[in-house]
């Protein structure tokens, strides 16, 4: 079987401890492993590990509060950026309510990486925080204790293995995120349409602006959102798949895009299941007690 593995680190650099998936059994996730493999010895590691306790409205209110304080500390940065301060959140109105202000916010994040690159100077370092608060924003309080990994290999896309998603790719990708399920990661700036259906934003589609992953790439994630033994099934998979292109012909996206080709499929590749038992005050205390991730490991047991 071959095996992933994140080498998670603590904060004093003196102890580690890691965490395993078993890949499954597909073309799919053998050619991330491979990339994966393959661009190890020459690419940058880039992991963030987030850790969510339920969130009330003060909690929310705590964390558009923080947005704010980032645009300002942006603008007087004065490297290249300046945001208008009628972008700032307005504390008394929901945060996932202010969708346009998101929406402009991100494209920011977005135009700015695109034209410098990525953690280039404190302005962008600031962008990426902007870029992850609007994401944790945008979909409201989470009701649910939660924990999400990501590890990147940045590196120069490895054009010598075979990295286009093909159709039969793109058809293995699932809405839900399953406990501990390892996935690959959307490494592409910018938002999809599955971005735009769970926020429920057609202005982006209407725009031009989506930004659907056409390649695999040497990034994966993990999210440990309900117990093991709870999550969705096969048949709720289906039914939000349904939901989506619901959504989406009741929304006339057909006068924009053909949403029921294979590249706008709802969801993330799964790539392998979790190795070990685990509750969410193990997978937390983990995540505290090592918060950065320092390396990905590949194991091929043939």
């Amino acid at each position: 079987m071959k095996k992933v593995q994140l080498v998670l680190e603590n904060e004093s650099k003196t102890k580690t401890d890691l965490i395993e998936w078993g890949l499954y059994d597909t073309h799919s996730a053998d050619k991330v492993f491979n990339l994966l493999e393959y661009t190890k010895p020459a690419s940058k590691l880039y992991g963030r590990i987030d850790v969510r306790q339920k969130q009330s409205d003060q909690t929310t209110l705590t964390l558009a509060e923080e947005m704010n304080w980032v645009i300002d500390e942006i603008n007087a940065e004065c490297d290249g950026c300046e945001i208008d301060l009628a972008l700032k959140l307005d504390l008394a109105v929901a945060p996932h309510e202010q969708v346009k202000k998101l929406n402009t916010l991100h494209e920011i994040f977005q135009l700015y990486s695109e034209q410098h690159g990525t953690g280039v100077n404190r302005t962008q370092e600031l962008l990426e925080r902007v870029n992850i608060l609007v994401h944790m924003l945008e979909g409201g309080p989470v009701e649910i204790d939660q924990v999400f990994m990501v590890a990147k290999q940045e590196c120069v896309k490895a054009t010598e293995l075979d990295i286009d998603f093909t159709d039969d790719d793109h058809l293995l990708r699932m809405p839900h995120a399953l406990w501990g399920v390892l996935e690959m990661d959307y490494h592409t700036i910018g938002k999809d349409l599955g971005a735009c259906y769970w926020t429920n934003d057609t202005e982006l589609v209407a725009s031009g602006e989506l930004r659907q992953q056409t390649q695999l790439t040497p990034c994966i994630a993990a999210n440990f959102m309900t117990a093991p033994h709870m999550g969705p099934t096969p048949e709720v998979d289906a039914q939000k798949i349904k939901d989506y292109y619901d959504w989406c012909e009741s929304n006339n996206l057909r006068d924009y895009i053909d949403y029921m080709a294979p590249e706008y499929r709802l969801g993330r590749l799964r790539l392998g299941e979790l190795v070990g038992t685990y509750d969410i005050g193990q997978i937390q205390t983990m995540a505290i007690e090592f918060p950065t991730i320092k390396e990905i490991i590949t194991i091929d047991d043939k």
